[in-house]
């Protein structure tokens, strides 16, 4: 009797030294995880139910921080970005204002010129204030911080009324948007002035970017209407039209001091906010830019 206990003291003896190497191994091995930053998990190297348990908890938190690392490299990488663009495009008009001040000082210059230096300068700074305006709002609605009256809204109303506001501006671009608005268009659910900043910020991505003919369409079917605005837009790729709801995203050949990017941002967000539906894609040779209101 005291040789078969003194035998499985020893195997317990053994297993306890087994599993203390196991362990010492282990802690080695996770330490070099993560100071190495791999995306190696921890393994043992002989069965042990407890052992796994726990190794398969510490392996559920080793892929969570590593998840947690990608994200917060790409959130920096985002942030980054987002500094430099907004650097980039409060600078423009920036430095635009600072040069035309500089020539105001100039006792030489006549007054026509003085006066058509100051129009410069107050149409750069209405750009400007447009701007910070827009990286507010942006913020405002990424944070949820925008508060939204929903209520039954007449978006045929909203869309004409905004076409006829900007006839003079299409005119002036020598642009004439074919129209093609549905009678006796439903009511929806949404925010008036919310959805009046959506289509404004669509039409005046058109008059920045217009290519040719454009046209504006509101369909209205069983269960949605649709929204559609075409324009031609030939070197605009397929990759950039499924992009340019991105913040910041433009086109570099299209880009300048008043081309950000924030505008069709703010659009979608708008949108899904409310409960619709915005997308984007390149057909042939026409950007179509659509929205769906459900009903």
């Amino acid at each position: 009797m005291i040789y078969v206990l003194i035998i499985l003291l020893g195997i317990l003896l053994w297993k306890l030294i087994l599993q203390n190497v196991e362990i010492k191994k282990l802690t080695k091995k996770l330490k070099k995880i993560n100071e190495n930053d791999t995306n190696e998990v921890l393994r043992i190297s002989s069965p042990n139910k407890n052992l796994e348990s726990f190794l398969c908890e510490i392996n559920k938190t080793l892929k969570l921080k590593k998840s947690t690392e990608v994200k917060y490299k790409e959130m920096d990488l985002e942030l980054r970005q987002a500094i430099a663009n907004m650097s980039h495009d409060l600078r423009t008009p920036l430095t635009s204002i600072m040069g035309y001040i500089q020539l105001l000082e100039d006792d030489n210059i006549l007054v026509e010129e003085k006066k058509e230096y100051i129009e410069i300068i107050e149409n750069r700074s209405a750009s400007l204030k447009a701007l910070i305006s827009n990286f507010y709002d942006l913020s405002r609605l990424q944070a949820n911080e925008y508060n939204f009256c929903i209520e039954k809204i007449n978006i045929s109303s909203i869309l004409c009324n905004l076409l006829l506001g900007f006839y003079d501006e299409f005119e002036r671009r020598g642009l004439e948007p074919k129209i093609d608005i549905d009678e006796n268009i439903p009511l929806i659910n949404g925010d008036k002035s919310a959805t009046n900043r959506i289509f404004t910020n669509l039409i005046q991505n058109i008059l920045k970017h217009a290519e040719g003919s454009l046209k504006i369409k509101l369909k209205s079917f069983d269960k949605y209407i649709l929204t559609e605005f075409s324009n031609d837009a030939k070197e605009l790729s397929e990759e950039d039209a499924k992009r340019i709801f991105e913040r910041f995203f433009t086109v570099d050949r299209m880009r300048s001091g008043q081309n950000t990017g924030l505008g069709l941002a703010i659009a979608r967000e708008l949108v899904e906010k409310q409960g619709h539906i915005i997308y984007a894609k390149k057909d042939e040779d026409k950007l179509i830019i659509s929205i769906r209101w459900v009903l």
